[in-house]
C-alpha cells in the first residue's frame, strides 16, 4: 500500500500501512487538506481510494473541496456542499462585515 508520508509532517513516524478505518479516514482528511492546498495527490493514492468509497461515504469531509473532486473523478454520488457555515469569505464579505454593512443587495447576481 503506497502512503504519502508529506501529509504527516505533525507526527514522527508516519505509518506504514492503515490498518483502521480511522486511519483510512484520517489519510482521506490529509490528503484532501493537501489538496485543498494545491498539492495534487499522487497517481498511487487516486488508485487506493478507488477502494475506498465506504471511507468517504462514513467520514464525509463537506467544507473540502478536494473530498467531493475525489468523489466525483471516482464516479461516486455526490454529496451536498453545505450552505451554511462556509469557511472561506471574500475580502469584500469581511470589509463589509466590519463596517456594518448588511450583505450585499447584489450578491445573488455574481
Amino acid at each position: 500500500m503506497y502512503i504519502d508520508h508529506s501529509v504527516y509532517p505533525d507526527v514522527d513516524h508516519p505509518p506504514e500501512e492503515l490498518a483502521t478505518e480511522e486511519a483510512q479516514a484520517d489519510y482521506v482528511e490529509r490528503i484532501c487538506g493537501a489538496w485543498d492546498f494545491d498539492i495534487f495527490p499522487e497517481p498511487q493514492t487516486f488508485a487506493l481510494f478507488k477502494g475506498w468509497k465506504d471511507i468517504f461515504d462514513r467520514y464525509p469531509l463537506p467544507y473540502s473541496p478536494a473530498y467531493h473532486t475525489f468523489r466525483h473523478l471516482m464516479g461516486w454520488e455526490a454529496i451536498p456542499f453545505p450552505k451554511e457555515g462556509v469557511i472561506c469569505h471574500t475580502t469584500w464579505e469581511v470589509l463589509d462585515r466590519l463596517e456594518g454593512r448588511g450583505p450585499d443587495p447584489c450578491e445573488a447576481w455574481v
